[in-house]
């Protein structure tokens, strides 16, 4: 061994480090918090990791990349069996979890989910809905009637709106 990679070698020992420099990869599957990616050379790689780290733990943010999809991995070790995932060029989904808030964006149905432990951004729209095609006021005659067919309309047309966006 020459001089030079003596250093080198040294050098790892003392900082405690291996180079470990980016891959370029092509996603192939996904599932859950792993997916397989495909590196320019063919080599197919599996168990490649979405999260820097997969602990079972309630906080964390989750992008998953669409299959097909250019993707740049790093090793923790410089090997080729403990790769994470640094960047997405295109998302299929994002989800986030922090102290029972949950956000979800899904890209496949196009739908957004923002809830917490006791209630969802769809049922409070929900409950908001039934609210307004319920809601009466008092007047000098004594209660009014349910809203008239124009806002039941509105209100109709609102639902469909959330629905559409919301999960």
């Amino acid at each position: 061994m020459d001089k030079i990679s003596q250093i080198k070698e040294k050098l790892i020992e003392v900082v405690g480090v291996k180079p470990n420099l980016p891959i370029t990869a092509k996603v192939v599957s996904v599932d859950e918090d792993h997916c397989t990616v495909r590196l320019t050379s063919g080599l197919e790689l599996s168990d490649v990791k979405l999260k820097a780290t997969i602990k079972e733990e309630t906080d964390f943010m989750l992008m998953t990349p669409a299959i097909g999809s250019s993707v740049i991995v790093m090793s923790f070790t410089g090997d080729l069996d403990n790769l994470f995932v640094v960047k997405v060029d295109q998302v299929e989904s994002i989800e986030m979890k922090r102290n029972g808030l949950t956000i979800q964006l899904d890209g496949k149905d196009q739908k957004v989910s923002i809830k917490n432990e006791s209630v969802s951004l769809k049922e409070l729209f929900s409950d908001l809905s039934s609210l307004l095609r319920t809601f009466k006021v008092y007047t000098p005659a004594g209660p009014s009637n349910t809203p008239l067919p124009q806002s039941i309309n509105a209100i109709t047309n609102f639902e469909l709106k959330f629905k559409q966006l919301l999960k």
